[in-house]
């Protein structure tokens, strides 16, 4: 994009471009009055100079107009200089005010700008604008496994490479962090948005060599088109930022395009968690348990705590809840809700032998306030046995602060069971390295055990292993009688599943003896 065609007019310019007229004028002024004085005086000036010299003849007359003429020469070269140095301050100003300093392609100003032009210059006629958003997936390992500088330096190549496959009539910008925007103007119903989307998705194909490392790279594409997404900068926007994040979180290969059932999917997002930090701070969100049972005895070895919250008649998925409040910085809250309101409860029907698993999300189990706030809270409930429960996949987010934060909770007497084990993305050979004590096996592993030899077979070595390791196993999902029997041969081994209770309130648990007669008989 050419600088002469920036909005250059910045605070700092303008000022200096008003001082710099008022200079001007006020030397144009001076001049006019002198020159009018002198007529009006009938001043002789030349004259009086040439006599004066006659007075003192070691005096020159034309020694003294060339003294006047070198002023004068030296003043306009100043002036020259000085209109000079506002047009290159100006271009600079605008440059670093419409430039990403990383990359060097437009920033989110000038990428706004230009979507603005673009969309009133297609106003009359069969053109349509396509905005392309794009995000790094995982962007936050690069930085945390090779450093900030790495980081930038895949940014800057990447840019560079989205640059090289950018035609005339389209404008790629950096809107910062790890997001790039695409704008370009077509027909309407042309092919030509998608063959731009396949040469940003190839931009993905080469790994990129950042200090000898070579890197992949994968990213998530959301489109929006005007006028069928909207007619605005910030419709637009908004609109291909909400494709972006349903692909990523839908994890697609290819681009997403907007859509209306997006946008109502958004708009009840907005609703939710508009209304989710009002419902933490006034207890309208209630806690569900569901036992954890011994297959050999059948008795009830602990509970899990789960969150619920109903909305007017909706009942609201726990993921969604722990999602809503990490998006509203809420997180830290809601965890002390859950963990008061789930201790408070669980005191009244949970034996001393028996624990109570709470679950806790990676930015809950990382958040620095975690050790602080947990501390304080079970200092209330000191015969409580507490469980963290978390996610295997939530291993990878940072390995090392993991390994602390058990060992911290293992000081509090707080055990940490993995949960959905199978599904993530941690190793075997990490397990050894984390001191939890239990792992709890997806439920679509056992699903599938029963019909499949090798998930039986996966199922087994998973057991082996964490027996092996003095790691107890939880087999969740268990809903069939069927799928019980298939456990019996891993003794020792703890199951929780529909079979045995739905999740329920804790004044409607099923007591024990029933519980118990259910896995004995069966």
């Amino acid at each position: 994009m050419n600088i002469k065609t920036l909005p250059t007019e910045t605070k700092s310019s303008i000022r200096i471009q008003k001082r710099a007229k008022v200079d001007l004028l006020l030397g144009t002024l001076i001049i006019i009055i002198m020159t009018v004085l002198s007529f009006a005086f009938d001043v002789e000036f030349v004259e009086s100079l040439y006599q004066l010299t006659r007075d003192h003849e070691n005096w020159e007359l034309d020694e003294l107009i060339f003294s006047f003429l070198w002023v004068a020469v030296i003043a306009t070269i100043y002036g020259i200089r000085r209109v000079i140095d506002i047009r290159t301050i100006n271009k600079e100003i605008a440059y670093h005010a419409f430039y990403d300093s990383i990359t060097g392609l437009p920033n989110r100003s000038l990428a706004q700008y230009q979507l603005e032009k673009s969309l009133h210059s297609v106003k009359r006629s069969k053109l349509t604008v396509c905005v392309i958003f794009l995000d790094l997936d995982n962007f936050k390992d690069v930085n945390d496994t090779y450093g900030h500088d790495s980081g930038d330096l895949l940014i800057k190549k990447l840019g560079k490479r989205l640059a090289s496959v950018i035609r005339n009539n389209e404008t790629v910008a950096r809107l910062g962090g790890d997001e790039f925007l695409i704008i370009a103007e077509f027909p309407k119903d042309s092919t030509n948005i998608q063959t731009l989307i396949s040469r940003i998705e190839n931009c993905r194909e080469k790994p990129f060599n950042i200090n000898g490392i070579h890197i992949s790279v994968a990213f998530s594409i959301g489109v929006a088109l005007s006028p069928q997404n909207g007619n605005s900068v910030q419709a637009l926007m908004v609109a291909a930022d909400s494709a972006m994040y349903e692909a990523k979180k839908n994890q697609l290969n290819s681009a997403c395009y907007y859509t209306d059932e997006i946008g109502q999917k958004i708009s009840e997002r907005y609703r939710l968690s508009s209304q989710l930090k009002h419902a933490i701070n006034n207890d309208h969100l209630y806690v569900v348990y569901q036992p954890i049972v011994c297959l050999t005895s059948g008795n009830i070895k602990g509970y899990e705590a789960l969150t619920r919250w109903n909305l007017e008649g909706t009942h609201i998925n726990p993921e969604v809840i722990v999602s809503l409040a990490e998006d509203i910085g809420s997180s830290e809250d809601f965890f002390k809700w859950l963990l008061n309101a789930t201790l408070k409860e669980c005191s009244e029907f949970v034996k001393p032998d028996q624990f109570i698993a709470v679950n806790v999300s990676a930015r809950q189990f990382l958040d620095t306030h975690l050790i602080m706030n947990t501390t304080h809270i079970i200092a209330k409930y000191p015969d409580a046995n507490i469980e963290f429960e978390i996610t295997e996949s939530s291993l990878i987010v940072d390995f090392k602060e993991m390994i602390n934060r058990i060992s911290a909770l293992n000081e509090l007497n707080i055990k940490v069971m993995i949960d959905d084990f199978g599904t993530g993305y941690s190793s075997l050979s990490r397990l050894k390295q984390l001191n939890v004590d239990k792992i709890k096996i997806d439920r679509e592993f056992l699903s599938d055990a029963c019909h499949d030899e090798k998930s039986a077979g996966i199922y087994e070595a998973i057991v082996n292993i964490a027996h092996k390791l003095d790691i107890e196993i939880v087999a969740e999902g268990v809903e069939s009688i069927e799928q019980q029997l298939f456990l019996r041969q891993f003794n020792p081994i703890y199951m929780q599943g529909y079979l045995l209770q739905k999740p329920q309130i804790s004044r409607e648990q099923t007591p024990e003896h029933i519980i118990r007669n259910r896995v004995i008989n069966h």
